[in-house]
């Protein structure tokens, strides 16, 4: 007599075949991800983006939006180009060759002239630390401190002098538009 096999599980739904019909389930995160995301929606895993979210890039929507791209462009093109540390698996095959290796792009040449001529801007008009502590690496969660002592409600006359002059950097990347002008010619009759 042949032993019995291993018992089906039960209530459990199947396909025709016999199969278990996999269910798809979502991970919505600790309570913590799910409250941050509930605050700041999208932007909540970047310094830059929570500042967005919370409304401390401007009054004006506009200008806002601006702001965040800009710096949402220099943080991807510096990250790119520069780089800086980053982990990588003992296991991972991919190439590790430098740029002197691979021809670079026209369009990659262009986001490279570019940001090196945004970093000699933000060096001159002195503001480059304070962008850096908007779009660094180190405060995905939380951070930095002047930013989460504004997010809480603070007024500190410190921290706003930090914003400004984070804000300032921002401006330097994508400065403000300037109203559009119609000239109107106007002729007399003839």
């Amino acid at each position: 007599m042949a032993r019995r096999g291993r018992p089906k599980k039960r209530n459990v739904k199947r396909h025709a075949c016999g199969k278990i019909v996999q269910t798809v389930t979502h991970d919505k995160g600790s309570e913590w991800v799910q409250g941050r995301r509930a605050k700041y929606g999208t932007h909540y895993s970047t310094a830059l983006g929570r500042a967005y979210a919370a409304g401390l890039l401007g009054e004006d929507a506009q200008y806002a939006d601006d702001r965040y791209i800009a710096g949402k462009r220099f943080a991807r093109i510096y990250n790119r180009v520069i780089g800086g540390e980053t982990y990588r698996c003992a296991l991972d095959a991919s190439p590790r060759g430098g740029l002197t290796e691979v021809e670079i792009s026209e369009h990659d040449q262009r986001d490279r002239d570019w940001l090196f001529q945004m970093m000699k801007e933000l060096d001159a008009s002195g503001t480059r630390p304070w962008l850096d502590q908007l779009l660094s690496r180190l405060y995905t969660d939380t951070g930095p401190y002047w930013l989460d002592n504004l997010l809480a409600g603070g007024k500190h006359p410190a921290d706003q002098m930090v914003l400004r002059s984070a804000i300032a950097a921002l401006d330097v990347l994508a400065p403000p538009r300037q109203p559009g002008k119609i000239l109107v010619a106007q002729y007399g009759s003839a």
